[in-house]
C-alpha cells in the first residue's frame, strides 16, 4: 500500500529538480483515444481501436514565495510557475515517492493555474499540467543480478552487475 504523503512531484527550474513547495495533493490521469471500427461478428455492439494516448498531471498546495527577495529558492510554487505557464515554457517533471520505489518523469506545459484567498485561511493553489509525449516509469532501486544460488554477477573487475 502506498501513501500519498511520500510521493512528492517535482519541476525542473535552472537545471534543477526541485520540489513544489507546500503540496497538499497531485495525480496523474491517463486517457487514450478510441477509433470506432466494426467487424461482422460484433453482435450489435460497438468496437474501437485504441489509438493516441495522453495524460494530465493536477496538483493542488499551499502558496509559499519562492521568486521573490526573501523566498525559499528551494521549491516551486505559485510565483515560479505562473512564470512557466505566462511563458510557455515546456517543463520537465518529475514524480517520486521517497523510497524512490516509483519514478514517473517527463515533459508538458502547465496549462491551468487558480488561487483560492479565502479569508483567515492560508493562500492555495491549483494547476494542471498538460503532458507532452510519453510518461517514462522507472524505479531509482538497485538490485543485484545474482547466479540464483546467492552470489553477485560481476563484470570481471569486482564490480557488481546491477538493474535499476
Amino acid at each position: 500500500m502506498l501513501n500519498g504523503t511520500f510521493t512528492i512531484l517535482y519541476i525542473k527550474w535552472e537545471d534543477e529538480f526541485l520540489p513544489i513547495g507546500c503540496l497538499t495533493s497531485d495525480g496523474i490521469s491517463e486517457d487514450t483515444e478510441m477509433l470506432p471500427t466494426t467487424t461482422r461478428d460484433n453482435g450489435g455492439w460497438k468496437t474501437s481501436v485504441p489509438t493516441v494516448q495522453s495524460y494530465s498531471i493536477t496538483f493542488s498546495g499551499v502558496v509559499i514565495n519562492t521568486y521573490f527577495s526573501g523566498g525559499d529558492f528551494s521549491k516551486v510554487s505559485l510565483d515560479r510557475l505562473r512564470v512557466l505557464k505566462r511563458n510557455r515554457t515546456l517543463i520537465e517533471w518529475q514524480r517520486k515517492d521517497i523510497n524512490l520505489t516509483f519514478i514517473d518523469s517527463g515533459f508538458g506545459y502547465i496549462t491551468n493555474l487558480s488561487d483560492n484567498a479565502n479569508i483567515d485561511e492560508m493562500m492555495t493553489f491549483e494547476g494542471e499540467i498538460m503532458g507532452y509525449g510519453a510518461i517514462n516509469s522507472t524505479t531509482g532501486q538497485v538490485f543485484n543480478i545474482t547466479d540464483g544460488q546467492g552470489n553477485n554477477l560481476t563484470d570481471g573487475q569486482d564490480n557488481n552487475i546491477v538493474t535499476a
